[in-house]
């Protein structure tokens, strides 16, 4: 993240390891703040500058203070979650020692402009809200100007959660497991024409237990989690196709350099 957004080396931009994985070893040494420091400039606020409109909706994990905040490194408009992960939706899970499988969640912490939210909306998910927030500034921005947008998801970064009309479209769809995936996959790659016929797949490395290994319940448990998974991705997918198809109708589209 620091380096997309300096194009320096990240322990030069002061994220030489994430915030919350300095040691005491660490704390104080320069390139090790924990947020981007101030002996970088960030691509924002070169292009504000330049007379851009900048814009940010979502993930910052670049610093956790409002004096740290999109806001103050260049961005003019910014809906931002500032910690690495949190909850994707508007509520905080309770957690006790009787419900081990319950992940205990990062608080969610969002910040627009330079005022913290205090209070998520009922209907708030994490990939739905940074697509709204990024539309809504794309409308009101200065048409007069032209603009640099930063869409950076907190999807699909755990807690594994999407919204479940989207999760029940993959129900079933790894119940057979990663290696019949794979070979599924590679099939239908060649079927398309994009791989030659006679390619082989790469000897599998086994990383983890071998799925027919797994116990029935470690299966499905698996395969539940890559079916949130795949939702979370297409959800994602899904908001990104909606600024895509908001630029297309404003004419604006084929002037606008998407990476």
């Amino acid at each position: 993240r620091s380096m997309l957004l300096t194009g320096t080396d990240h322990h030069i931009a002061g994220i030489g390891t994430m915030a919350e994985a300095l040691t005491p070893d660490l704390i104080g040494k320069p390139g090790y703040e924990g947020h981007l420091n101030d002996r970088v400039v960030a691509l924002p606020e070169l292009l504000r500058e330049a007379g851009y409109q900048t814009l940010m909706s979502g993930k910052w994990h670049l610093g956790l203070t409002a004096e740290l905040a999109p806001h103050a490194r260049g961005f003019e408009r910014s809906f931002s979650l500032l910690p690495g992960a949190a909850n994707h939706y508007g509520f905080e899970p309770t957690y006790d020692e009787t419900t081990p499988r319950l992940l205990k969640s990062t608080p969610a912490l969002y910040i627009e402009d330079d005022q913290f939210i205090d209070e998520l909306p009922k209907d708030f998910y994490s990939s739905d809200a940074f697509g709204d927030k990024l539309l809504h500034y794309l409308k009101e921005r200065d048409q007069t100007r032209p603009f640099f947008a930063y869409l950076p998801f907190s999807a699909p970064h755990w807690p594994l959660q999407a919204p479940a009309e989207v999760v029940e479209k993959y129900r079933g769809r790894y119940d057979a497991g990663p290696e019949v995936l794979r070979l599924e996959r590679l099939e239908k790659l060649k079927k398309l024409g994009l791989i030659e016929a006679d390619v082989e797949p790469h000897p599998l490395i086994q990383l983890t237990a071998q799925w027919d290994a797994l116990s029935d319940e470690q299966r499905q448990i698996s395969a539940r989690a890559m079916e949130v998974y795949a939702a979370m991705v297409e959800r994602m997918d899904w908001n990104i196709g909606r600024v895509v198809d908001y630029l297309r109708q404003q004419g604006q589209l084929d002037n606008t350099f998407i990476l």
